[in-house]
This record gives C-alpha cells, sequence and structure tokens, in this order.
C-alpha cells in the first residue's frame, strides 16, 4: 500500500480540514466588488481550491483505512483528477493575483487550463493504452500533476502574496504585509512537500527525490509537512481577512461621515438658495418699491430695514464660506464633481461624453486631496480641448486602479492632432497638463492620430499611515 497506519489517517484528516475551513471562509467573502486588492478579487478561487483539495485528502484518507476495498481504484483515480483540478484553480488564482489587472494575468490566465487538458488527455490515452485503471497508472500521473501544475502553483502564488506584501508596505500596512509574506513562505513549503516529495516511481527525478528518501532522512513524513503546511496557510489567511474586515470598517466610518458632510453641503446649498439668494431678492424687491417713495421717515425705516436684512445675509454667507472652505477633495467629491463638468459639457456639445468610473466606495488605498484636485483639472482640460479642438462624436472618461496607482484614460474618436506642432490654447493646455502630472508625480502620456486622441494619467497612491 501507498500509505499505512492509523497516523496517516489522522494526518490527511486535519490536512482536509485545514484546507475545507479555508476555503468555506474564502467563498463566505462577499468583498470581490469592494475591493482593489488582487487577493481579495481573486478569494473565491482559493476558496474552491481548499474545498477541492480538501476532499482529495479525504478520498486518499478512505483509500488507506480502506473502508470500500471493492471501490479503492475509484476512490483513487477520482482522488488524483481532483488533486489536478485544485492544482489548476491555484495557479490560476496565483495567476490572477500577481496582477489580476494586468496584460501578464490576461496573456497567462489560459495557461492552467491548457496544462489540465493536456495532463487528461494523457492521462485517459494511457488508461486506454494499458487496457485497464491501475494503482501504477494513477500514480504516475498524479505525480507528472504534482510536478507541472502543484509545483508551479504553488510558487506562482507565493510570488503573487510576495509582490502584494511589497505593495502593502508601501502603504504602511505592516501588519498586513508581514502575513503576506509568511502565508507566502508557506505555499513555498506546501509547494516543495506536495509538489516535489512525491511517491517513488521509476522516473527521474522521483527515483531520488521522492516521500520514502525524505522518510529515511528526516525521519518524519511528507503528508506531515503537508499538513502543517496547510494549517499555516488556513491561520494566516484568517488573519489576513480579519485585518480587511477592520480596514473595510474603518473605510466603511469614513464612507458613512463623507455621506453626512455631502449632505450637510447640500443642506447649506438649499439654504443659501432658500435663504440668503431669498433675502437679496427681497431686499431688492424693496429698494424697488423705495423708488418712487417721498415720505423720508418711510424711507429711513425701510432702509434700515434693508440694510439689516444684508447684514444678515453677509453673516450667512460667512458662515456658509467658513463650513464649504475646510473640505478637502476626496474620490468621492472627485466623482460628484466630475458628473457635474460633464453634465455641463453635454450643455455645450453634441458629443456622446461618458464617465466609466471604477473605483469602489470601500478602498483600501489613500490619496491626497491635492492629487484629486490635480486629476480633475487634467481631465477637465482633456474634456475641453477634445470639444473644442477634436469634433469627437464619443469622449470616454475612465477611472481604473491597479495596486499601486489611479489610471485615467480620455478617449476620444475625433480628428488627432500632431502634439509637437500643436498652438495656441491647445498647446498651454499640453504643458498645463504634463505640468500638473508632474507635480503630483504622475506620468500623462498623449497619443493621437487620424483616428483619435487617447490621453492616459497615472498616479500612485498615497503611502498609508502606520499601524
Amino acid at each position: 500500500m501507498l500509505y499505512s497506519g492509523n497516523i496517516y489517517i489522522v494526518l490527511f484528516f486535519i490536512y482536509g480540514i485545514s484546507f475545507f475551513t479555508m476555503g468555506v471562509i474564502a467563498l463566505q467573502q462577499n468583498i470581490q466588488k469592494e475591493t482593489n486588492f488582487p487577493l481579495l478579487k481573486a478569494i473565491d478561487h482559493l476558496g474552491l481550491f481548499g474545498i477541492i483539495h480538501a476532499f482529495v485528502e479525504w478520498l486518499i484518507m478512505f483509500v488507506i483505512a480502506d473502508l470500500f476495498p471493492n471501490e479503492r481504484l475509484v476512490f483513487l483515480m477520482a482522488a488524483v483528477l481532483m488533486n489536478a483540478l485544485s492544482f489548476t484553480i491555484l495557479l490560476y488564482f496565483g495567476i490572477k493575483v500577481v496582477d489580476y489587472k494586468g496584460k501578464g494575468s490576461t496573456q497567462l490566465k489560459w495557461l492552467p487550463w491548457l496544462l489540465f487538458i493536456l495532463w487528461v488527455l494523457f492521462y485517459e490515452s494511457s488508461i486506454i493504452s494499458n487496457g485497464e485503471i491501475s494503482s501504477k497508472t494513477n500514480l504516475d500521473f498524479d505525480t507528472l500533476c504534482r510536478y507541472f501544475i502543484g509545483f508551479p502553483a504553488a510558487i506562482v502564488t507565493a510570488t503573487a502574496l510576495y509582490y502584494n506584501a511589497l505593495a502593502l508596505e508601501t502603504m504602511k500596512l505592516k501588519k498586513a504585509a508581514l502575513k503576506f509574506k509568511l502565508l507566502a513562505g508557506s505555499f513555498v513549503s506546501y509547494g516543495i512537500f506536495a509538489g516535489l516529495l512525491v511517491n517513488k516511481r521509476d522516473f527521474f527525478p522521483a527515483n531520488i527525490i521522492n516521500k520514502q528518501a525524505f522518510l529515511e532522512l528526516f525521519g518524519f513524513p511528507v503528508e506531515l509537512g503537508r499538513m502543517l503546511s496547510a494549517i499555516c496557510i488556513t491561520i494566516l489567511f484568517i488573519g489576513i481577512i480579519d485585518i480587511f474586515r477592520l480596514e473595510n470598517n474603518i473605510k466603511m466610518q469614513n464612507l458613512m461621515q463623507e455621506r453626512v458632510a455631502s449632505q450637510e453641503r447640500r443642506r447649506l446649498g438649499r439654504e443659501l438658495h432658500d435663504g440668503i439668494i431669498q433675502d437679496l431678492f427681497a431686499s431688492g424687491l424693496q429698494l424697488e418699491s423705495l423708488l418712487a417713495e417721498d415720505n423720508v421717515d418711510f424711507l429711513h425705516r425701510e432702509l434700515n430695514n434693508i440694510k439689516d436684512n444684508l447684514n444678515h445675509g453677509i453673516l450667512k454667507i460667512r458662515e456658509y464660506i467658513e463650513k464649504v472652505s475646510t473640505k478637502s477633495m476626496d474620490l468621492t467629491q472627485l466623482r460628484i464633481q466630475l458628473d457635474e463638468t460633464i453634465n455641463n459639457f453635454k450643455k455645450i456639445t453634441k458629443a456622446n461624453i461618458q464617465l466609466h468610473y471604477e473605483i469602489p466606495d470601500i478602498t483600501f488605498h489613500q490619496v491626497s486631496s491635492d492629487k484629486l484636485t490635480q486629476i480633475y483639472y487634467i481631465i477637465q482640460e482633456s474634456i475641453s480641448n477634445s470639444v473644442k479642438h477634436s469634433n469627437a462624436s464619443n469622449i470616454n472618461v475612465k477611472i481604473d486602479f491597479d495596486i499601486r496607482s489611479i489610471i485615467i484614460e480620455i478617449v476620444d474618436n475625433g480628428k488627432g492632432f500632431d502634439k509637437n506642432t500643436a498652438k495656441g490654447n491647445r498647446k498651454f493646455g499640453l504643458n498645463s497638463m504634463q505640468e500638473r502630472a508632474a507635480s503630483i508625480n504622475g506620468i500623462l502620456n498623449v497619443n493621437s492620430n487620424n483616428n483619435g486622441t487617447k490621453i492616459m494619467l497615472t498616479v500612485p497612491w498615497e503611502e498609508g499611515i502606520n499601524e
């Protein structure tokens, strides 16, 4: 038998419970659309890996216990197929987490499934050529699966987690960064125990580096290392979820405070319209009625009333200015201002102007009011140039993000221009946009041809506050 002894049954049971727990917790998270962290965006794939891999270990546990001797080969075959599928999902998860918005993940996302399909085809052809399902065939292809899918999956995932840890460090989220690094290390350990240390087979390197040789050298089974790695992965994963849940709650509180502040600003606006403007209008009517009045005493009394009304209006205006001037721009206000600006442009142009705002209300990143102000003016200038000069019928403004930056694209289908020979206001506008971008450490690229103009602005997120 491949395994023997009750100790292995216990190891596989705990091994499976660990990954099953992680999988259930991962699938219960409902934050994919509310975050800009790759791990949380792809968390459902990690959950599927955990659930499927847990059943793999429990199937092997049944094989070891020999509870169903007549179905032993069926259980082993099911375990081998599910194991390959779980590793494929883990590899897919790792590729998405490396950079879920970047070109790399888009170009490589098909690779895990290609490897899985090729593995299945060779597996089935081997069974057909042998004319039977044998333990040897299952163990051979389980080893190949671990070499070509399992080990790469663990290493890619570990690399992706380490990459995320570096991004977290720039945001001063030190506890989360440390746990990401430890989780990356746990996946490396798991990759070695589950991907390289396999059953002894009659082909290289499994004939030299295998579980039997490891047991003789170190005195404990590879399954113990796999189990401990699984426990570490689950504990660290739960810790990371707790950290982000806390951050999520803080962001929710800030969002609620901003909404309260926004409601207050709208209330002040209504007061400005319904109170101050109406008082000034009433004072104007009073003055108009006094133009034909000859009674000096009446005039004196009414002018004093008008004076009091104007002083009252001035006091209200001062209060309004004081309240409004203390506010600073944030992402929510940026979106509100852009909506207003685009609506104003729509009144003076026939072009179809669309805003695609893809930054969630709750984001773990920070950006200063100064940066947002400069971003707003760059977008405003870009739309203005397009409306005035391009004769475009469509103008699309997209505000997106990745783990390190805010990404703004303004694209039109106008006649384009040569930026090297641009003159007048347009040249001044381009220079102003470049200066604004440079002032916030942003990168501004302008590409224009006969098919239209594309302006892309990349601005790094702020560093966070020390924990």
